[in-house]
């Protein structure tokens, strides 16, 4: 239906409304993890709206061209994108679209592993948010802030901030913010030593993004079952998991996440077949060799140390 609207606007000469339609398709294709075509698509509505003179679409296009870095993995365009849609937004006085870029650059900065950086973005967003009454907003920047929390060692704050952002997907009904809230929240009970809760967040995640046929985060969350019973000891159902999950990050093209879950894979193994974990790190090594942010360089050490300590 996207392609038939671009058509007919493009034989209309209608510069607005094809921009709109490459929008649409962008975001389209997002849905779908055809991540080349949605860059293609969102850029396209970015020349597009600059040339019309369209200040508040090209932020909105520039957010959405972070979005697509930020799926990739290519943090620092990510950022600049996401800083660059703040200034237009907040230019535009579009408070509530401002709250949202920040937002982003808040996650960009966490999965950089600048944690300083993320936090202070954190606190900037979730103010915004709060203000403008924006509760999606507000449970979405929940969700960093737990994940900062957790790894700043405050479990204890982590877990209470996720439950409170899976309230909120829950009060709104949204299926797609409970299941991609749930990873939160079973990333803090697996760090609490809460086992069985974390299986029960991790599997409801599973079960809702199968429904919203989003591969890549069911994959997320059966990467968090599989470190789960890894923690129990159960290493043989920890390695299904494991392999499952890298093997939709083969086929979606993401070898950030398909080298955490060889990661995971490997220690999985190790006890019973240390040759195979020494290749499936080999491996995760790799991946990872095209990632050169402050967090993908502290993983690849930590494999090196182990291949180091086992050889």
């Amino acid at each position: 239906m996207g392609h038939i609207g671009l058509e007919a606007a493009e034989r209309l000469d209608e510069r607005a409304a094809q921009g709109a339609l490459h929008t649409y398709l962008g975001m389209a294709y997002t849905r779908l993890n055809r991540q080349t075509e949605s860059l293609e698509s969102h850029e396209n509505a970015l020349a597009i709206r600059r040339d019309l003179g369209d200040r508040l679409g090209e932020a909105r296009s520039l957010n959405l061209i972070g979005l697509n870095h930020l799926r990739g993995r290519r943090l620092d365009p990510a950022a600049h994108y996401f800083e660059q849609a703040i200034s237009a937004f907040q230019e535009q006085d579009a408070a509530h679209w401002a709250a949202t870029a920040l937002s982003n650059l808040a996650t960009t900065h966490y999965r950089a592993g600048r944690l300083p950086e993320a936090a202070t973005v954190i606190d900037q967003a979730l103010a915004a948010h709060r203000t403008l009454g924006d509760q999606r907003g507000e449970g979405n920047i929940l969700r960093v802030l737990s994940d900062v929390q957790r790894e700043q060692g405050d479990i204890e704050a982590s877990l209470a901030t996720a439950q409170a952002a899976l309230d909120i997907a829950l009060s709104l009904r949204n299926l797609r913010l409970e299941g991609f809230w749930l990873l939160t929240l079973g990333d803090a009970q697996q760090a609490k030593c809460q086992y069985a809760e974390a299986l029960t967040s991790y599997q409801r995640s599973a079960t809702l993004h199968r429904r919203l046929a989003d591969r890549s985060r069911e994959a997320l969350a059966w990467q968090g079952v599989g470190e789960v019973y890894r923690q129990l000891g159960r290493h043989a159902e920890a390695a299904d998991f494991h392999r499952q999950a890298a093997s939709t990050h083969r086929d979606l093209g993401d070898e950030w996440h398909q080298a955490l879950a060889l990661d995971g894979l490997a220690s999985a193994v190790l006890d019973e077949s240390p040759d195979e974990a020494r290749r499936q790190w080999t491996e995760a090594l790799r991946f990872l060799a095209a990632f050169d942010d402050p967090r993908a360089v502290a993983v690849r050490e930590g494999i090196e140390r182990r291949l180091t300590e086992r050889s």
